[in-house]
């Protein structure tokens, strides 16, 4: 009867580790969000990226470009893909850096602190969304409403 129980106990345990929400993509608090998420809302928000780069070593020819020093960094190597897209004929432009964990997108804001993250005399949006990193420059009026929306769903 104890080994029953005891094996009942373990079947759950094991079974309740595998259910933990650090798989999902979804974005939720504690989860990190994956660069379909990140994607999905910018489209859905009509600021489709328009290029994908990642640090993947498996991938030949890319790297992702982070601010100042973080580019000599390993903290670049923690960049599941950085995302960039822009419209030409408002001038603005839009990046979203998605690191593996939120832990390594506040490592590298100890290091570059956000206000130096993108330059220029446009306005310049700067956000945090958990691993996600977002600089986006020239957005106002309608573009602005599409930024936020982007924004909000992530």
């Amino acid at each position: 009867m104890l080994r029953t129980a005891s094996l009942i106990a373990i079947v759950l345990l094991v079974t309740a580790a595998g259910c933990g929400g650090s798989s999902s993509s979804s974005g939720g608090a504690g989860t990190p969000h994956s660069v379909l998420d990140v994607s999905k809302a910018f489209y859905q928000a009509e600021l489709a990226f328009t290029s994908v780069v990642t640090s993947n070593p498996y991938v030949a020819g890319q790297q992702v470009y982070l601010p100042l020093s973080l580019n000599q960094s390993d903290l670049s190597l923690k960049v599941v893909a950085q995302l960039t897209g822009s419209l030409t004929s408002t001038r603005n432009g839009w990046i979203a850096w998605v690191f593996d964990t939120d832990a390594d997108a506040q490592k590298a804001l100890k290091q570059v602190p956000l206000q130096k993250w993108g330059t220029g005399s446009a306005r310049i949006d700067r956000v945090v969304k958990g691993n996600v990193i977002i600089v986006a420059s020239g957005f106002t009026g309608l573009e602005k409403k599409r930024l936020d929306n982007a924004l909000a769903k992530l």
